[in-house]
């Protein structure tokens, strides 16, 4: 039922589109304009599949029936019109997907996520003295829900694991869906200079280049206000724990 003869050759000519994390995306699936097949093709029921290389496609939607456990892919329908759509798109989304009316593809698309979109740290380049606080914070947009055995990020300077110089707070929003991944180093040294990566899982990094002054006259020390209003937090490594 759900075999698509020579999938991987229809996909390429498939329109691109390019949405943000959690955006919200609506794919369009028409029937035969042709008047000689309207008869025909309303009473196919649309079949939606989601592409793979070297896989067989995987089924979302057959007619009205949802065939995935995600809430988040909808079928929605206007004017005959049977779209997919992916409320608060992840970048694990990204792909081809397929609709198909009978043993005619209707329509195929290449979904692309801009990855900047999902993870970024905040500032982005820091310029700090000697002894004064290090705080970045790194905002992770859209991903899965979060908790604690599910939160995998890392923190490293140069491309090393930073290990018993920082304290790391997460806090999660779930107003926005996202997780905030606070790093503090509390007195700045020298050697702190480098550029600082988080990384949440395999797809997601973003970095910020911190620079320390040899300057430490008038610096004060700082307390963190980590809390954000109606989100929980929780302080652990800033490694990546396997």
């Amino acid at each position: 039922m759900y075999y698509l003869t020579n999938f991987h050759n229809d996909y390429p000519d498939a329109h691109v589109i390019h949405a943000n994390c959690g955006d919200t995306v609506s794919l369009s699936c028409p029937e035969e304009s042709s008047t000689d097949h309207v008869s025909l093709s309303s009473t196919m029921p649309a079949m939606w599949f989601r592409l793979y290389e070297n896989a067989y496609p995987q089924p979302l939607i057959l007619g009205d029936r949802q065939l995935i456990d995600d809430q988040r892919f909808m079928l929605r329908t206007l004017n005959n019109d049977r779209h997919l759509e992916i409320i608060g798109a992840r970048i694990d989304d990204q792909g081809y997907y397929i609709c198909k009316r009978g043993n005619t593809i209707r329509s195929s698309y290449n979904l692309t996520i801009t990855t900047n979109t999902c993870i970024s740290i905040i500032p982005n380049s820091l310029h700090v003295n000697i002894n004064d606080l290090i705080r970045l914070v790194c905002h992770i947009r859209s991903t899965d829900a979060f908790n604690e055995q599910n939160i995998r990020v890392q923190w490293t300077r140069n491309d090393y694991p930073i290990l018993n110089i920082a304290e790391c707070f997460s806090n999660y929003s779930s107003i926005d869906g996202t997780l905030y991944e606070i790093l503090i180093i509390r007195k700045a040294r020298k050697t702190d200079t480098g550029i600082y990566t988080c990384r949440y899982g395999h797809m997601l990094t973003a970095t910020s280049h911190v620079a320390i002054y040899q300057y430490p006259g008038g610096s004060k020390s700082r307390r963190l206000i980590s809390q954000i209003s109606g989100n929980s937090s929780s302080l652990k490594p800033c490694f990546l724990r396997t």
